[in-house]
């Protein structure tokens, strides 16, 4: 295939031109083997259908919104989509998925091609990635609108909101749904959905999620998009557990897939056991075939990335958190009326609120006593299948570094790393995660991993929540960015509260913590 930037067309050499042209009926036959494809949208959209090479006219007719260019392999992930009504972007964490899916959605909908879309992703996702991307990319041309909470908010937001994206996570969807005499019965918000023409391209994020086709939520989402005209799939991890996990998310997504799941399960793994199946050597391969039309970009290959991103996942309280920091917030309430507070109380109820989100809190003995987290626990689990590298996972009290790893350790190759660890044991700890495959986690202290090491095996860290010391925050970030880093650097922090943000930023800014509850309180902003 050739391009003429100057006519706007694709050359391309086919033994059955006339094939085309009934097809494309602006084509033109130059000779008996040679044709002219004017690079439309819908053009260049039915020679990929039909198996040739095409150019997405968004590369020489889209004006990139927002505050930044686009990388080129974003363009290149955003001109896929275009061409693919159903596609895969199976691109890693870290590599501006949300970004390049967000310019190919806006393009379509500049087209008239897309109405308006709706987006399913994690709960950690809705408000500070995806609808924080459309508010600073696109603010003024399109709209996104957040389906959270009650089932009756969430269904007054649908029907009264005009928005261009309506987000929802993954679960959201299936509220009032249930199994009939029947079969699935949706629920309003699915059903209105599934009815509305005016919505016809869904956007799922982390769709790894959907691998099993028994759950009531594939069920769901199944029904709800089958005769929508798009169908975009985002998740790096497509098969987290093994080859049979690509099976479901082909059905969703490819009109044409029909294969049976025990044909995809012979043909992928094979059985040594009557309760135990490994994958076949081709297993990798066959899935791949699945999964497809996809694109896929590791973020090593992204040279063009940052060198270092920072991103907010939001974490949900569980009802025993946001009772405990009613308390304290009455408490301080109580201690700003008596013109008690001062910089030293203050810090220590910054600390209590800290242990209360982070799910442990230290008594008066320092006991400690564990609160229901398990919003932030489950994020945290979400972002280490999101990669398949190694990790390392920050937390400031040792309380919560043991609940930590009490709770990864029997799914993942851990160590931890506190006050308590020897010298000789951190070192080998240290030496085993630079140069071996185990353990692929180390969940640490800040302070004890601040200064002289070089942890460049990994290229994520998480917060599990923040440090209140600017110095240990730049630090401790400083342990992946180091000579001999191959990889663009992800770090991810976790937040529930307005508090937690305010650290964050204090800590990027390197400002002092003083005064951060206050400045909370004063914005009437403190959870």
């Amino acid at each position: 295939m050739l391009y003429s930037e100057k006519h706007n067309v694709c050359i391309y050499q086919s033994d059955e031109p006339q094939r085309i042209v009934q097809i494309i009926k602006t084509a033109t036959i130059i000779n008996s083997n040679t044709i002219a494809v004017p690079c439309t949208l819908w053009n260049m959209q039915v020679m990929r259908a039909m198996g040739f090479n095409a150019i997405s006219p968004i590369l020489h007719e889209y004006q990139w919104q927002g505050r930044y260019k686009p990388f080129e392999h974003q363009k290149h992930m955003s001109a896929f989509l275009t061409l693919h009504p159903r596609a895969f972007n199976l691109a890693d964490i870290g590599t501006g998925k949300t970004l390049g899916t967000l310019w190919a959605a806006d393009y379509l909908m500049s087209k008239g091609v897309v109405k308006k879309a709706i987006i399913l992703s994690p709960l950690s996702t809705l408000h500070r990635v995806w609808h924080d991307e459309v508010f600073q990319h696109f603010l003024g041309n399109r709209k996104a609108v957040v389906l959270h909470g009650s089932r009756e908010k969430r269904i007054q937001l649908l029907s009264k909101t005009d928005a261009d994206f309506y987000i929802i996570n993954h679960d959201g969807l299936g509220v009032g749904c249930h199994r009939g005499l029947r079969g699935l019965v949706l629920g309003e918000l699915a059903n209105t959905l599934k009815e509305r023409e005016d919505i016809n391209m869904v956007i799922v994020d982390e769709g790894s999620v959907y691998k099993d086709s028994n759950t009531m939520r594939y069920k769901v989402l199944k029904q709800v998009v089958q005769d929508k005209d798009y169908i975009w799939w985002l998740t790096g991890t497509p098969i987290p557990n093994g080859p049979t996990d690509a099976w479901a998310q082909a059905r969703i997504v490819r009109k044409d897939y029909t294969e049976s799941y025990k044909s995809f399960q012979d043909r992928t793994m094979m059985r040594v056991t009557n309760f135990k199946w490994v994958p076949k050597p081709e297993s990798t391969r066959i899935a791949a075939n699945a999964l497809q039309p996809a694109i896929r970009f590791h973020r090593e290959e992204c040279i063009d990335l940052p060198p270092c991103q920072f991103v907010m996942r939001d974490v949900d309280l569980t009802k025993e958190q946001e009772k405990a920091q009613k308390a304290l917030k009455t408490a301080l309430a109580a201690a700003i009326g008596n013109g008690a507070i001062n910089a030293v109380n203050e810090a220590a109820l910054r600390m209590k609120l800290l242990q209360v989100s982070l799910g442990a809190v230290y008594d008066v003995k320092h006991d400690t006593h564990k609160i229901d987290c398990a919003p932030r626990i489950a994020v945290m689990r979400e972002i280490i299948e999101q990669t398949k590298d190694k990790i390392l996972i920050f937390a400031p009290l040792t309380s919560v570094i043991n609940l930590i790893y009490s709770n990864l350790r029997n799914d993942y190759t851990v160590e931890m790393i506190n006050g308590e660890v020897s010298p000789s044991k951190r070192n080998e700890i240290f030496r085993a995660f630079q140069h071996e495959k185990a353990p692929r986690i180390i969940v640490a202290d800040p302070r004890t991993m601040a200064h002289g090491l070089t942890l460049t095996a990994a290229s994520t860290i998480i917060w599990y929540g923040p440090t209140d010391m600017p110095e240990v925050y730049t630090q401790a970030n400083g342990r992946i960015n180091r000579p001999g880093q191959v990889k663009s650097m992800l770090v991810v922090r976790l937040a529930a509260t307005t508090l937690e943000r305010e650290i964050y930023k204090r800590l990027d800014n390197k400002e002092s913590m003083q005064g951060a509850v206050l400045t909370s309180i004063k914005r009437g902003e403190i959870e």
